[in-house]
């Protein structure tokens, strides 16, 4: 019986969120109370989880805007599980990470840095993707956020020019033919 009513939740969430997966931040007001009525009812110890399955069920143009708005909700009920939250959805549907760390660093501008770096280490995430989208959320913070994903090593993947080269390619000369064993 609970599995039924979360899946009409679901569902309702996800009815209810019509928007583009390029529209991040266009949730209307009862859309944004859809998601508080749906997640209100969850123990912060499980917020993640249900996020992320609440994302992973959204249809995959809705995703976006589902991620969004639930990492707003749990940034403004729960803000200590935001980062948790952010990394969960990230986790599940990692194309959506960008959208759910600049909603959920929208409610929290001073823990910008963090949930971008959160997002930023789920593998199948890329930096140059939540980067921006972080900053444009929350402008005032681009020197924190640049700074948090430099800190956390992840700024070799700022360039990705320069991602993925070895030191032994790099240093060899030019006209050898790479092939030495170490």
């Amino acid at each position: 019986m609970n599995k039924l009513k979360f899946f009409v939740g679901t569902k309702l969430l996800a009815g209810v969120f019509c928007l583009s997966a390029h529209v991040v931040f266009a949730q209307t007001a009862a859309q944004i109370e859809a998601a508080k009525d749906i997640l209100a009812k969850v123990p912060a110890a499980e917020m993640a989880s249900k996020s992320a399955e609440l994302v992973a069920n959204a249809p995959a143009k809705e995703r976006a805007a589902v991620a969004s708005a639930t990492a707003q909700v749990v940034a403004s009920i729960y803000p200590d599980v935001a980062s948790a939250t952010v990394v969960a959805i990230s986790l599940r549907v990692p194309v959506v990470a960008p959208a759910a760390a600049a909603a959920a660093a929208a409610k929290l501008p001073n823990s910008a840095g963090e949930i971008a770096v959160a997002a930023a280490k789920v593998p199948g995430v890329r930096v140059g993707d939540v980067r921006p989208a972080v900053i444009a959320a929350v402008p005032s913070q681009a020197g924190q956020v640049v700074a948090a994903l430099k800190r956390a090593n992840l700024s070799s993947s700022l360039n990705p020019a320069t991602a993925g080269t070895s030191v032994a390619v790099a240093g060899a000369p030019a006209n050898s033919n790479k092939t030495g064993i170490f």
